[in-house]
């Protein structure tokens, strides 16, 4: 009898536990195996394994899900020691697994796993009192997972991605961000002249920066004599331990033309930074680091809050967080004066508008149709320049275009402040 070749299978009744069992060989020489209650249903199931050999199609993993996940996360550990990877989100994707899908599904087989198996889960965890930001994170994880075990074809496609987030209140409701109006936001630059901390506030409020961004900004990152700055790195708390790291993506490494009002306070800081220096002595710790406790140690993002919290009390207006201060409001008075949309987003560091439509853009007055005279305030450009010719349109190309984004001065904040640095 002539022996059987590979993906040609077998069937045969496993007497010891009650149902049949179908083995096929696989063209890399491994066996898989399908079971059914009675011959015909086996005889299907390894039909259908053949058709998917057949078509070229990935047969699956027979790892559980979980000994696939142990195996992601240690290749994402070793991304994170490369710098190719934030230690931040490899331990956000730990919590992720541990926390959230292992428990549910870890001894499901990575290519039995249905979209239906992941909606029980995320049903589990609506039902347990989950932040709905936090069913999103895990699906979004196992997602990031499934795409790499797709990408190996150990499994045919993406359940996560497929899977439906639990209709909840929550889920319904997005999380309402501030911006400061033009009246808070002068309050704020008066209250900031006397901080210790009023240049960060100033340049997070006319630049846009992130808090990381402000406090992982260096003296080398600025050059007064082009009157830029440099957006090159991002202080972040990486396992208990605060680090000037990469910056967010590699689109937030940017260059910004300085605005008046931000190159004077940081004059006005660097003299005030030298007499603190001379005032400690031995005790300052030279980073290199603009923004830096009364020690020259990086500020922690706790004591900016607390910082941020003080400064819109000591300015009488409601208490925003370091981002709605600085990203939120400073795209929302550019988007409301007029500023083009893609040219905020150049000046935020975003490859598109998408991110600024969703998040960061809110309306903080009467939206008019935006004039030359309006772009003018916005961008700084003069009507009669030989760059712009007065044409909005193409004063909106050089900001694009230009090496330098800017100047993205907020005219309307400082034309009208009384603030001086």
């Amino acid at each position: 009898m002539a022996k059987r070749g590979n993906n040609e299978g077998s069937i045969y009744l496993d007497k010891r536990r009650g149902f049949y069992r179908g083995a096929l060989t696989l063209p890399n020489g491994k066996r898989r195996y399908v079971s059914g209650k009675t011959r015909a249903t086996c005889r299907e199931n390894l039909q259908e394994l053949q058709s998917k050999l057949a078509e070229g199609l990935p047969v699956g993993d027979p790892d559980s899900l979980e000994t696939f996940l142990k195996w992601w996360l240690a290749r994402l550990e070793t991304k994170a020691t490369t710098g190719s990877k934030s230690v931040n989100t490899v331990d956000n994707a730990k919590w992720a697994v541990t926390k959230g899908i292992t428990p549910e599904l870890g001894h499901v087989r990575v290519r039995d796993l249905t979209p239906e198996d992941v909606e029980r889960m995320l049903n589990a965890m609506a039902s347990a009192g989950r932040a709905q930001r936090t069913i999103v994170r895990v699906r979004s994880y196992l997602g990031q997972a499934l795409a790499v075990a797709q990408a190996r074809r150990k499994v045919s496609w993406n359940v996560a991605h497929i899977a439906e987030l639990p209709e909840t209140t929550e889920a319904i409701e997005a999380i309402e961000r501030r911006s400061l109006t033009p009246d808070e936001a002068k309050a704020v630059l008066k209250a900031a002249e006397s901080d210790r901390l009023g240049a960060l506030f100033v340049c997070a409020l006319m630049l846009g920066l992130r808090p990381g961004e402000l406090t992982g900004l260096r003296w080398d990152d600025i050059d007064i004599k082009a009157v830029t700055l440099s957006v090159a790195g991002s202080m972040k708390r990486e396992r208990g331990q605060l680090k000037l790291g990469q910056t967010k993506t590699a689109r937030s490494r940017r260059t910004l033309a300085l605005p008046e009002p931000v190159l004077a306070a940081l004059k006005a800081h660097e003299k005030r930074q030298k007499m603190e220096r001379l005032r400690v002595g031995s005790a300052w710790r030279s980073t290199g680091l603009v923004f830096t406790t009364e020690v020259g140690t990086p500020i922690d993002p706790s004591n900016l809050r607390r910082a941020t919290k003080a400064l819109c009390e000591d300015a009488e207006v409601p208490v925003v967080s370091p981002n709605e201060l600085g990203r939120h409001s400073a795209s929302s008075l550019l988007y409301d004066a007029g500023m083009p949309l893609d040219a905020i987003a150049d000046l935020l560091g975003h490859q598109s508008t998408r991110m600024l439509e969703q998040h960061y853009r809110h309306r903080v007055g009467l939206r008019s149709v935006p004039t030359s005279s309006t772009w003018r305030r916005c961008s700084g450009s003069d009507s009669q320049s030989p760059a712009t010719g007065g044409n909005p349109s193409r004063a909106r190309s050089a900001v694009r275009m230009g090496p330098v984004i800017g100047p993205p001065l907020i005219s309307l904040i400082a034309s009208t402040s009384s603030v001086r640095w």
